[in-house]
């Protein structure tokens, strides 16, 4: 079910909401609980029994960490923690990968894929659980005392499909007593048609623009730079509009999530960047992986190590394919480059280093986006006027297209498009909402509706 379709618009949320209001306090969770089963059994109904057993081990364990009086005994549950939910990643989400690899290296083994059904948000609720068991084995929280609070915060439809990665400290005492408000759930519409917006009018527009640039079936320079352009703003305006729903409706239902982005198109630098982009992610990389790996505080070597894995895995985690690992290790590596200069960058003109540090970025986009390793090569040596036919497919496009894509990115790296006045509410916000969602309403009409991209990983 997909946050912008009629389904989830019209009828589940709408009951969901009115059977949420009807329950007393005591069984709020109770109802998000069986609410988030049906939305998540609405793609694979099957897969539901995937999503409990993650649910009722990681709660289990949790509190076996917690019980538990040796550290060694600690130590064992944690480790089994690890195996039992990287297992499921692992064996859902990069068997095949792994198979494909190995008889890319070994031609003459004759190993089958399989054929796996990829659980949907796999990559977010497994991260959840971990962090859970690892910061009650590091003493930084309790387990939870009732079974439902935990399988709320694990199963909560909001942020179940595509974050943000909620740590538990941060809505522990949320899942016992929140406040429902007036100004909670007026905040809570605003922020998701603001992110509705963005998916069903920004997002989409330039999705389409980057399939018509990118699969023309020529390396065209020209048409490749637009494409990767309009698929850099895809991926932004998608990804933060879904966070901008997310965060609305867990307002809604009383929960305040976390921020996911920062307005990352305005970042002085890649390390600023990664500060701004995905930063639930970035931070659960940083606390449960960069920083036990020995973070910055080791030598220049080790720091490059650790850097280096910690983006390879990050990559990885995106998906299982050779080009968004090499999409990980290109922004290790700049990161490492940039370190010398990191202060000088951060005083320097914000014209020229936001352009630049884009410019930087929309490069890595060709990984994302390229079908294949051999893809993104075609595409960066038509970039860079290497075996490119410059045939100029991109004068094509619409000029109403060209436009639209060339004062989103103005917009984004002047700051242009904030929406923190719209998010709070004033005097003209709430109109231009309104002419927001009947506008997201008006496109979405007999049409099928696009899933978000993130829900693939």
């Amino acid at each position: 079910m997909l946050f912008n379709s009629y389904y989830f618009l019209f009828l589940f949320l709408p009951v969901t909401l009115a059977l949420y209001a009807l329950a007393p306090l005591s069984k709020k969770n109770f109802i998000l609980t069986i609410a988030s089963f049906v939305f998540y059994g609405y793609w694979n109904i099957e897969l539901c029994s995937l999503l409990l057993f993650s649910i009722i081990t990681n709660f289990w364990l949790g509190r076996q960490i917690h019980l538990s009086v040796e550290q060694s005994d600690k130590r064992n549950y944690l480790i089994l923690v690890l195996l039992i939910n990287l297992g499921l990643l692992g064996f859902f989400k990069y068997t095949n990968f792994f198979i494909d690899s190995l008889r890319l290296i070994f031609p003459t083994i004759s190993i089958e894929t399989f054929y796996i059904v990829l659980p949907i948000g796999i990559s977010f609720f497994t991260f959840q659980g971990m962090s859970y068991s690892l910061d009650i084995y590091r003493g930084k929280s309790e387990p939870v005392n009732r079974f439902v609070d935990f399988a709320c915060y694990i199963s909560m439809f909001p942020q179940l499909i595509a974050g943000p990665i909620v740590r538990f400290n941060m809505v522990s005492d949320q899942l016992v007593f929140r406040k429902h408000s007036l100004e909670k759930t007026t905040y809570g519409v605003r922020r998701f048609i603001v992110g509705l917006g963005k998916k069903v009018l920004v997002a989409d527009t330039m999705a389409y623009i980057a399939e018509q640039q990118l699969f023309i079936g020529v390396a065209d320079g020209a048409a490749i730079w637009i494409g990767i352009t309009a698929f850099s703003l895809q991926i932004y305006f998608d990804f933060s509009g879904y966070s901008d729903m997310a965060i609305g409706l867990g307002n809604i239902f009383g929960f305040k999530l976390p921020e996911n982005f920062h307005y990352p198109y305005r970042a002085k630098g890649i390390y600023d960047f990664w500060r701004r982009w995905h930063m639930t992610l970035s931070g659960w990389l940083r606390d449960y992986l960069y920083i036990p790996l020995g973070g910055s505080r080791c030598s220049t070597l080790s720091w490059i190590i650790n850097i280096m894995i910690t983006f390879l895995l990050c990559g990885l985690w995106h998906g299982a394919s050779w080009t968004f690992i090499i999409w990980g290790g290109y922004f290790g590596i700049l990161i490492i480059l940039e370190r010398p200069f990191r202060e000088h960058i951060q005083r320097a003109p914000a014209y020229l280093v936001i352009p630049v540090t884009n410019l930087l970025v929309i490069i890595g986009w060709v990984f994302f986006k390229a079908r294949s390793v051999e893809e993104s090569i075609i595409w960066l040596r038509a970039m860079f006027g290497f075996g490119s036919s410059w045939q100029s497919n991109f004068l094509l496009l619409p000029n109403s297209h060209l436009i639209f894509l060339i004062c989103f990115q103005i917009g984004c790296w002047s700051g242009l498009f904030k929406t923190t006045k719209i998010k709070q509410g004033s005097r003209w916000s709430d109109p231009l909402l309104i002419l927001v969602f009947l506008a997201s309403f008006v496109s979405i009409m007999g049409v099928e509706v696009s899933p978000f991209l993130y829900y693939q990983f």
